[in-house]
């Protein structure tokens, strides 16, 4: 890991809260510089070469996302961490579209705030990496091409040769006519198709694409408008009915009318790329340390599940709970013996929920949620106990759970459901913790 690698500057007007952090990165072996005034500390981004900003969102000099933007405008490759409270996690939001990698939401425990710098300063090193890599990959698919076309003066007259190269690509060559029958296909074509030479010469393309003769008529149609099509994504259909993902090059030869006489298509084999795809999305969406979904993703859910549930006339409950003395069993623990009990949390969720209908999500620090679709108060209130019991039963020295719960009701906004759970787990907390509380319907109503 280079020096740059390890250097992080932490902004924040409050000197005490960047000492605490300090000290605490130090001992993962980071370098770290304290800046409490906006403005200097982006002088220090230009002076000097920082992997890593973690800087508060709330500042009276500057604002944290004026912050973020100048930042990557300095260095476009600089990982940045922002620290916000809860009610600003739309800021921080926006600041990750402006180019922040994580956000951490105050209070937080210094745990967090190592693993959101680690795993900044990761995807900051795997960056630099991939462009290193693409630039190297373009040098030699330059230097590739270069040869390519030497040899291919070499032989343009020589039709075996170019016959040759088109079997020898494992993507799919397929040429048709003017009315779609198939006239050339090459090796690649049979191997990812899984047909003979002699079963598709001929036959209508229109069998190979997922989307049949509309699908056909529809590319046909925008070739006439722009001559080339790249990067169209689809799927063909294999001679045992099983489906690949491609992506399609196409180009069309027309008469002086107009009229498309012939069609190459060249189609490459993304599913590798499509699964890599599957699975980033879903570490995105991930909490790393309980397996949980994390507080991104509860927020697109619960926008849909309420969606659905006011749709369709559908039951659908928020559970809302936190761990009662977790700072201080984390604190005479250690923060290792602290995680297991957010992992029991997790644990006690999945032991406690339907599989594949409920979901849980860590909504941070030591507070959780779970979505509870089509499950009215009733059913919802024992779900909520079932968790509080399991998580009990691990005995982990006097920590429990305090549990609140709200159902569903049309008039509801998002903010308001959410809000109206964190009242219920505040009521079981000043009631002495684990148990569970229920918001009432007639209570909801009398408001």
């Amino acid at each position: 890991m280079s020096t740059a690698d390890t250097q992080i500057l932490l902004l924040d007007d409050e000197v005490a809260v960047c000492e605490v952090m300090r000290a605490h990165l130090d001992t993962l072996g980071f370098s770290c510089q304290i800046e409490v005034s906006p403005t200097r500390a982006l002088e220090k981004l230009r002076q000097n070469t920082f992997g890593l900003l973690i800087t508060d969102l709330r500042m009276p000099e500057l604002g944290g996302l004026e912050v973020v933007q100048r930042a990557k405008e300095i260095d476009p490759d600089m990982a940045i961490v922002v620290v916000t409270a809860m009610m600003d996690i739309a800021n921080a939001i926006d600041a990750m579209h402006a180019g922040a990698d994580d956000y951490v939401v105050k209070p937080f425990n210094l745990g967090e705030i190592g693993r959101a710098a680690t795993r900044a300063l990761e995807k900051r090193a795997i960056q630099i990496q991939n462009r290193q890599y693409q630039e190297k990959l373009e040098t030699r698919v330059h230097e590739a091409t270069e040869d390519l076309e030497r040899v291919t003066a070499e032989l343009r007259d020589t039709k075996q040769y170019l016959v040759n190269l088109l079997h020898s690509t494992v993507d799919a060559i397929i040429t048709t006519d003017g009315s779609n029958r198939i006239e050339f296909i090459n090796d690649g074509a049979l191997r990812m198709l899984g047909y003979t030479e002699s079963e598709l010469l001929g036959l209508d393309v229109q069998h190979l694409y997922q989307g049949g003769n509309n699908e056909v008529a529809h590319l046909r149609l925008k070739l006439r408008e722009e001559q080339v099509i790249q990067d169209y994504e689809t799927e063909l259909v294999r001679k045992d009915g099983t489906k690949i993902p491609v992506n399609v090059s196409l180009s069309g030869l027309s008469t002086n009318d107009d009229k498309l006489m012939s069609i190459l298509a060249i189609c490459k084999d993304i599913t590798r790329q499509k699964q890599l795809e599957k699975e980033l999305k879903e570490l995105s969406s991930k909490d790393s340390l309980t397996g949980l979904y994390n507080q991104r993703h509860f927020y697109d859910r619960i926008d849909e599940e309420m969606e659905r549930a006011k749709r369709q006339g559908r039951p659908l409950s928020l559970v809302l709970f936190d761990l009662d003395k977790f700072k201080g069993y984390n604190d005479t623990r250690g923060h290792l013996e602290g995680d297991k009990a957010l992992q029991a949390a997790a644990a006690a969720i999945a032991r406690s929920t339907r599989t594949h209908v409920d979901m849980g999500f860590r909504y941070g620090g030591d507070e959780f949620t779970v979505v509870l679709p089509e499950a009215d108060e009733r059913q919802a209130e024992v779900i909520a106990d079932r968790i509080r019991r399991n998580f009990e039963a691990q005995n982990l020295d006097g920590v429990t759970l305090s549990v609140g719960l709200c159902t569903y009701r049309g008039e509801l906004d998002v903010k308001t459901f959410i809000h109206t759970a964190d009242e219920m787990m505040y009521e079981s907390k000043r009631a002495g913790g684990n148990r569970v509380t229920v918001h009432q319907r007639a209570a909801q109503e009398t408001n």
